[in-house]
């Protein structure tokens, strides 16, 4: 059995999955509420197990991803791999005419969702972002501010906009400035990512899955007519893929 340390460092949270045999045994997250280092010293013990593999998904600084690096080697005398966005991977080629500009977030949720193509993936994270794969291509995709993104702009673009939290906003016509807000902001995602899967089906001319994972996928989700599925772990799964530690082809 080996056992292997995934590693997700997104814009606003750090994800640690310890994996055997495809299983997820032990997981960790943290919000970037402080540094890498005091993160480090949270882990729980488990962690601190022998591991064979050590892959990481990376949107942060060459200086994170050093010091990680050096954390690695520290623990487990593994250096880590960093994956990397390419013109083509497992089949799939990469809809950018430079791969590279690709968030790694972004080309590993779509390889994860690969086997399901014609598919359309959506990211609900600190941005919206909306990706399609068919035929073994990447056709490209969308990336939106998210709800909270979107409220911070709001309010500091504006002088008389200062919206009191509404923690289950609806699609329903906003009866103060609060509910207009939140309600116009859930609608705003959930119009985009409705008229990118319809405008995908139309231009296909054949039903296209639609998937979609992140922080905030729920409390959209909720809100959308069209059929869906959520799955979590998205981005796990597509590293799983990437590095070959994977039971999906």
């Amino acid at each position: 059995m080996t056992t292997q340390c995934f590693i997700d460092m997104g814009n606003s949270r750090i994800k640690w999955w310890l994996c055997q045999d495809q299983q997820v045994v032990a997981s960790h997250a943290c919000w970037h509420r402080q540094n890498l280092a005091a993160f480090a010293e949270e882990l729980p013990e488990i962690f601190h197990q022998p591991v064979d593999f050590v892959g990481v998904s990376s949107v942060l600084d060459s200086q994170s991803n050093q010091y990680l690096t050096w954390l690695c080697e520290s623990w487990w005398q593994k250096k880590p791999i960093f994956a990397k966005t390419g013109s083509q991977h497992l089949g799939i080629e990469c809809g950018y005419s430079q791969p590279e500009r690709l968030g790694i977030d972004r080309w590993l949720n779509i390889l994860a969702v690969a086997p399901r193509q014609p598919v359309c993936v959506v990211s609900c994270g600190t941005a919206l972002t909306i990706d399609v794969v068919a035929k073994h291509q990447h056709l490209g995709g969308f990336i939106l501010p998210n709800m909270n993104l979107q409220l911070s702009s709001l309010v500091q673009g504006t002088q008389g906009v200062r919206p009191d939290e509404i923690e289950f906003p609806t699609l329903n016509w906003g009866k103060s400035t609060s509910e207009a807000v939140y309600h116009g902001i859930l609608l705003s995602c959930v119009a985009a990512i409705e008229k990118a899967h319809q405008q995908i089906e139309q231009e296909l001319q054949q039903t296209v899955d639609l998937v979609l994972t992140g922080g905030n996928a729920e409390k959209i989700a909720q809100h959308l007519s069209t059929s869906h599925d959520i799955i979590p772990e998205l981005l796990l799964l597509g590293m799983q893929r990437y590095f070959g530690h994977s039971s999906l082809r």
